[in-house]
């Protein structure tokens, strides 16, 4: 996986904001590169990067930390917290972080293009050597997971 290039701060950048305006927390680096979300815990969305490059973002997190995220920004109990919302929350983050990261990436007067956040609780798509991957988590040490694919977005790394 490509890590630590200018995209790669980027994606930090506008994950920390995203959740210090969400949430009120931050984003770091997570301390485990090994961790893996367990697959029984797992829920992510993914957006389509249409212009001015093309490529896939995604979001993963365990469902306990989207629950938890979700309770805090409804202000609500745990159980009262229900899929739809859940589902709202994850894709409200995915499409707030991917809008401050493309608005780093893009020039003052070039515009972007993406899609609309898709939820699945399958496995995660391959992660090949072309994927960028973040490894972050939040200050009450929930992991969050990004992938970044596509090969013009990827090239963006490179610059």
């Amino acid at each position: 996986m490509i890590e630590h290039k200018p995209l790669y701060q980027a994606m930090i950048t506008a994950t920390s904001q995203t959740l210090e305006n969400m949430i009120f927390s931050e984003a770091m680096e997570h301390f485990d590169r090994s961790y893996k979300i367990p697959a029984n815990e797992l829920i992510w969305t993914s957006i389509l990067i249409n212009n001015p490059v093309q490529g896939e973002i995604i979001l993963a997190m365990s469902k306990p930390s989207l629950k938890n995220m979700t309770a805090s920004i409804f202000s609500l109990d745990l159980d009262a917290v229900e899929d739809a919302q859940t589902n709202d929350i994850i894709n409200e983050l995915l499409n707030t972080i991917v809008g401050l990261f493309m608005t780093n990436l893009v020039t003052d007067n070039q515009t972007y293009q993406i899609g609309l956040p898709e939820v699945s609780e399958d496995e995660l798509p391959e992660i090949d050597a072309n994927t960028i991957c973040w490894k972050l988590m939040t200050g009450d040490e929930e992991a969050i997971q990004i992938f970044a694919n596509g090969e013009s977005l990827v090239a963006l790394n490179d610059n």
